[in-house]
């Protein structure tokens, strides 16, 4: 039963601390404007050469509708993050909750187990030996 408990302990104490080591993380850091300044003008510099080596293209007679709007390029990298302290303390509380949860649905669980090896291993249900000769069938929950 000892080795069982350690295994259980083993196993567990990971799988509980793993999402609370992670919230706990720091993050990457989200851009700054200077960051975002130095991207606009490397992606300036390497278009600029292409646009000169084009030649002008001649004035349209009539303007045309834009048919559709061409995507927005993002060039700033996408960095996840929690937006304040208030999200990431959420987030943590939400864990400890699922975390806590789980713990006592598990220790009502056993609770429950080892009060049916106590009935089993006292032959409770058994018509022989049973103090319940004139019914020897379980009860059902809620009798």
């Amino acid at each position: 039963m000892r080795k069982i408990r350690v295994l259980y302990l083993l196993v567990m104490v990971p799988v509980v601390l793993a999402p609370l080591a992670a919230v706990a993380q720091p993050s990457g850091v989200p851009p700054t404007v200077k960051d975002k300044a130095q991207i606009e003008a490397a992606v300036a510099a390497q278009a600029a050469p292409t646009q000169q080596a084009k030649p002008a293209p001649a004035p349209p007679a009539a303007k045309k509708p834009a048919a559709k709007k061409a995507e927005v390029k993002r060039t700033e990298p996408i960095v996840p993050a929690y937006s304040g302290i208030r999200e990431k303390m959420a987030v943590i509380v939400f864990y400890v909750w699922l975390w806590f949860s789980i713990a006592v649905l598990i220790y009502f669980l056993r609770l429950w187990i080892k009060e049916a090896d106590r009935v089993y291993k006292a032959k409770y249900y058994e018509p022989e030996e049973s103090p319940r000769k004139d019914n020897p069938m379980a009860p059902v929950l809620g009798d």
